[in-house]
C-alpha cells in the first residue's frame, strides 16, 4: 500500500503534499513546528482515532488521502469530521461511521478480512514519538489504540481463540465485581463497632425476607395461572374442533347419535374442573399481592422516615444500609482466589494454543534475534528464543530500548508481508531518540534501505539522513502556514 499525497484543510488554509513510493523525509530545522502533526493526519485520513496535536484540531480539519492499494487500485479517502470516513472509488463512494466500522475501510485498503491482524496493523507499521520507542509486544500505540503481539500471531497464523477469549473476559468482568464486593464487606465491618443499634434493623431484614418469599409465592402463582389458562384454551378448541367435525356415531342398537360440544364424555368436568382450580389460584393470587403491595408502603414509609429523621446523615444512613448486605470478607476473597486460578488457566491455554507449533512464532523470532544482533544488542546466546513474547521492560535502557523497538517493528512488517503479502508502508516519527546516537540511527536506516527498499518510508526528524532516493518534505515554522502555500 502505498500514501500518494494528503490534502489538508483548516479553515482558509490549505496545504496539499505529496510523497515518493521510496523515502519521504518530513523535516524542519527545529521542534516543534509540524512533523508529528503531518504523520498524525496521516494516520487519522485513514481513518484511526488519532489525537490532536497542539496547534491543529483534528475534527476542524478535512483531510484527503489518495492511496494505491494492491486491491483497489487508487482510492481517495475523505475525512472532515471524528465520526465518519468516506472512501471513493471510481467516482462511487461509501461512508463507514467511527470508531465503529473502522476495520471495515482497512479491510478493503489492506486487503485483509482477519480482525486479530487489523486491529494490530498500526502499531506494525508506525512508531509515535512518544510512545512508540518504548513499545515493544504489547501496550499503547497512541491514544487510545493498543498492540497485542499475541493478537497479531493468532491472526497471521489463522489460530481461533475467540472461545477462550470470551471466557476469560467473562471471567475478569465476574473478578471485578468480586473485587468491588469485597471493598463493600471491608467497609462493611469497619462501620461495625460504630453504630449501635440495629434493632430497626431485624426489623427491616425481616421484612425484607417476607416480602421476598411473598414475591417467589406470586412467581410460582402465575406461572400456575399460565398453565391452568393455557390448558383451558387448548381444551376448548379441542372441543370446538371436534363438534365442527359434525360427527356421528353409531351405537350397538343400530341409533346413531350427533356428536356434540356437550356429549363428549370427561371433557367438560375437565374443563370445569380447571375453570374452578382457576378461581382458587386467581384467589390466592389476589390476596398475595394485595399483601405484597402492603409490605413495600411499610417499607417506603420506612425510607421516607429514615431521610426526615434529622440526626440521622447523608453517612449514617448510608451505613446502616450497607449493614444490612450480608457479606463475609473472607468468603468473598476465597471466590476471588479461585477465580484469579481459572483466569490464569484460561490465558495458558489461550497462550498455549497462540504458540505451540506456530511457525509465524519462529520466523518472528528469528528476525528479531537477526536485528538485534546487527544492532549490537546481544549475540544468539544471549538472546532466548521466546524474546518476542519479553515483557521485562525494565532491564532495557534508552538507547537499547529505542533498539529493541525498531527491531520487533522490523520482524512484525516481514512477518505481516509473508502472511497476506501486503508491503506496508513505514512511519517513522523522530528516529533520533535523546539517548541514541548518530552512529546506531545510521546503522538502523542501513538496515531500512538494505530490506525494505521496496516499501515506503515516511520518516519525520530534524536531521538528514543518507538515502539514495529521497524526498525531502521541509516544514518551515509550521505545517499550515497560509491559503497560498504551495504544494510539495
Amino acid at each position: 500500500m502505498l500514501i500518494k499525497s494528503i490534502h489538508i484543510r483548516e479553515g482558509i488554509f490549505e496545504r496539499k503534499i505529496e510523497f515518493s513510493s521510496s523515502v519521504n523525509l518530513i523535516h524542519s530545522e527545529n521542534n516543534s513546528s509540524g512533523k508529528t502533526t503531518l504523520i498524525r493526519l496521516i494516520l487519522y485520513g485513514l481513518g484511526y482515532n488519532i489525537p490532536s496535536t497542539r496547534n491543529i484540531k483534528f475534527g476542524q480539519c478535512e483531510v484527503i488521502l489518495i492511496i494505491s492499494s494492491k486491491s483497489l487500485g487508487t482510492v481517495k479517502l475523505l475525512r472532515n469530521n471524528d465520526i465518519s470516513i468516506i472512501l471513493e472509488k471510481d467516482g462511487m463512494q461509501q461512508t463507514y461511521v467511527l470508531p465503529e466500522q473502522q476495520q471495515e475501510p482497512h479491510k478493503e485498503l489492506f486487503d485483509c478480512n482477519n480482525n486479530d491482524i487489523l486491529k494490530n496493523l498500526l502499531g506494525a507499521f508506525y512508531v509515535d514519538q512518544e510512545k512508540g520507542w518504548t513499545l515493544l509486544n504489547r501496550g499503547i500505540v497512541i491514544g487510545s489504540i493498543h498492540f497485542n503481539i499475541e493478537e497479531l500471531i493468532r491472526g497471521l497464523s489463522n489460530r481461533d481463540c475467540s472461545e477462550l477469549i470470551k471466557k476469560e473476559e467473562q471471567l475478569l468482568r465476574k473478578k471485578t465485581k468480586y473485587k468491588a464486593m469485597f471493598s463493600v464487606a471491608q467497609y462493611r465491618e469497619s462501620i461495625a463497632e460504630e453504630l449501635d443499634s440495629f434493632s430497626d434493623d431485624s426489623y427491616e431484614e425481616e421484612t425484607n425476607a417476607r416480602l421476598n418469599s411473598l414475591l417467589l409465592q406470586q412467581q410460582q402463582l402465575k406461572s400456575e395461572l399460565r398453565r391452568i389458562d393455557k390448558t383451558l384454551s387448548d381444551n376448548n378448541r379441542f372441543k370446538k374442533y371436534i363438534a365442527d367435525m359434525k360427527l356421528i356415531i353409531q351405537l350397538p342398537n343400530g341409533i346413531e347419535v350427533a356428536v356434540t360440544e356437550n356429549n363428549i364424555v370427561g371433557l367438560n368436568d375437565s374443563i370445569e374442573l380447571l375453570v374452578a382450580k382457576r378461581k382458587m389460584v386467581s384467589s390466592e393470587l389476589a390476596y398475595l399481592s394485595s399483601e405484597i403491595s402492603n409490605l413495600e408502603k411499610e417499607k417506603n414509609n420506612e425510607i421516607e422516615q429514615l431521610k426526615l429523621f434529622n440526626t440521622l446523615s447523608s453517612i449514617e444512613f448510608f451505613d446502616k444500609k450497607i449493614m444490612r448486605i450480608p457479606l463475609n470478607p473472607q468468603a468473598i476473597q476465597k471466590e476471588i482466589a479461585l477465580l484469579e486460578k481459572e483466569i490464569k488457566s484460561v490465558r495458558d491455554m489461550i497462550s498455549r494454543e497462540t504458540k505451540l507449533n506456530n511457525s509465524v512464532v519462529k520466523d518472528m523470532s528469528k528476525s528479531i534475534i537477526k536485528y538485534l544482533i546487527e544492532l549490537g544488542l546481544g549475540d544468539k546466546d544471549t538472546i532466548h528464543q521466546n524474546y518476542l513474547f519479553t515483557s521485562n521492560l525494565k532491564e532495557l535502557s534508552g538507547a537499547i530500548l529505542h533498539k529493541t523497538a525498531f527491531a520487533f517493528r522490523l520482524a512484525y512488517i516481514i512477518a505481516i508481508k509473508k502472511a497476506i503479502n501486503i508491503k506496508l508502508p513505514i512511519i517513522l516519527d523522530s528516529p533520533s531518540g535523546k539517548e541514541i546516537d548518530q552512529n546506531n540511527v545510521q546503522i538502523m536506516m542501513n538496515i531500512l534501505k538494505r530490506d525494505f527498499s521496496d516499501h515506503q518510508l515516511i520518516i519525520a526528524s530534524i536531521f538528514n539522513y543518507d538515502f539514495d532516493e529521497l524526498k525531502i518534505i521541509e516544514i518551515k515554522d509550521r505545517l499550515l502556514n497560509s491559503s497560498l502555500n504551495p504544494s510539495q
